[in-house]
């Protein structure tokens, strides 16, 4: 797969923008989007952590669990 296709893929359908990409471009903003949802994913773990961490400790990782599941794995 290119860098282009694996960066429509991402952003869920083609986009007429990416057409005026080259492929080292549609490269470099896909690891750039993918850095970007690292991040998000890690700040907002530690956000969701710090604000269970304020229950007393038998609740705090089934109120994580019953909140928000699987969707920080």
């Amino acid at each position: 797969m290119t860098a282009r296709s694996d960066l429509e893929r991402e952003l869920h359908g083609p986009l007429a923008a990416l057409a005026l990409i080259t492929e080292p471009e549609a490269a470099e903003l896909l690891a750039m989007f993918h850095a970007a949802k690292q991040l998000e994913t890690a700040a907002l773990t530690e956000a969701i952590d710090e604000m269970v961490g304020a229950l007393p400790r038998p609740f705090r990782a089934v109120t994580k669990r019953i909140m928000f599941g699987s969707r920080l794995s």
